[in-house]
């Protein structure tokens, strides 16, 4: 299945979901966006992907926000030199890991990013970043990717 279709799905099954539980406002098309995009995520292990393509350069741009973030404390300011190595040293963190799961790894395309437990993983990382809803639209695009390839494991 293609990127767009993917998408589709997952922004589809998060509109179906929060309409479904009274959502009614703007967040209703910001959980269909985090629903679609999400629904790319289980074919970052291929390297051409739309999804990884994206998060190579998202999870770049993440990483030196809150590298910065973690260098001024939250607040919007001129770090420190104390600041500006925190916030590196988040920043190398979070790129190297990134870079260590999927460079070096390198998992197989449908093997672990495509089951349940990196479905609740990716739902648990968005929590702690974004919180509870985006949380249920995250998850709930990779699970339509997940079910609409037809490829389900639990591990």
């Amino acid at each position: 299945m293609n990127w767009r279709a993917h998408m589709f799905i997952g922004g589809v099954f998060a509109l179906v979901f929060f309409y479904l539980m009274g959502t009614r406002d703007i967040s209703l098309l910001f959980m269909t966006i985090i629903g679609a995009l999400s629904a790319l995520m289980p074919d970052l292990d291929h390297d051409m992907s739309k999804g990884r393509k994206i998060a190579n350069f998202c999870f770049g741009i993440f990483s030196l926000a809150l590298g910065y973030s973690a260098a001024c404390m939250g607040k919007i300011c001129i770090p420190s030199l104390n600041g500006i190595i925190s916030g590196a040293v988040v920043f190398l963190a979070l790129m190297g890991g990134y870079f260590v799961l999927f460079m070096i790894f390198k998992p197989k395309h449908r093997g672990i990013t495509h089951t349940i437990l990196a479905c609740f993983v990716f739902g648990v990382l968005v929590y702690l970043i974004a919180g509870f809803s985006f949380a249920i639209a995250g998850f709930l695009g990779y699970f339509s990717h997940l079910v609409a390839d037809r490829h389900i494991k639990i591990f």
